[in-house]
């Protein structure tokens, strides 16, 4: 009885492998979309900071933005925000958008590679630096 069904396991094992072969070969015909960020914080006892995630191909979007003000999580939507050049501006609002929350303005620092620029946040400007994340 152990003679017949070792024709119908090889035949089993070689579908398995051929599946295996034509899926690895699949998921390398798939485009990767690269995704990226930033994280920019103040300098000071009580930091700000301020992660964004956004994709690398043209139009993509930013699909994270998350502030964090003296260690406690602000919840937040992203009211506008570009980067354009060497310029970087982003206008965080409150989760239901009725009030502002957090303006970001930087502009690109080849020396330090990364965005320096300031923030305003609660009637306060501070130095803030953003880097890749």
């Amino acid at each position: 009885s152990a003679i017949h069904w070792w024709p119908a396991m090889s035949i089993l094992v070689s579908i398995f492998f051929r599946s295996l072969a034509f899926f690895g070969l699949f998921t390398l015909s798939i485009p990767a979309y690269a995704t990226g960020g930033l994280s920019c914080k103040t300098a000071d006892q009580r930091p700000i900071v301020v992660s964004l995630g956004f994709g690398h191909v043209p139009s993509a979007g930013l699909f994270l933005a998350r502030l964090v003000d003296d260690k406690q999580e602000i919840e937040v939507t992203v009211s506008q925000w570009w980067m354009r050049g060497p310029e970087l501006r982003l206008a965080l609002v409150s989760a239901d958008a009725t009030r502002k929350e957090l303006i970001l303005i930087a502009h690109w620092n080849d020396a330090a590679h990364s965005y320096d620029g300031s923030v305003w946040r609660s009637g306060r400007k501070r130095w803030v630096r953003c880097r890749e994340a």
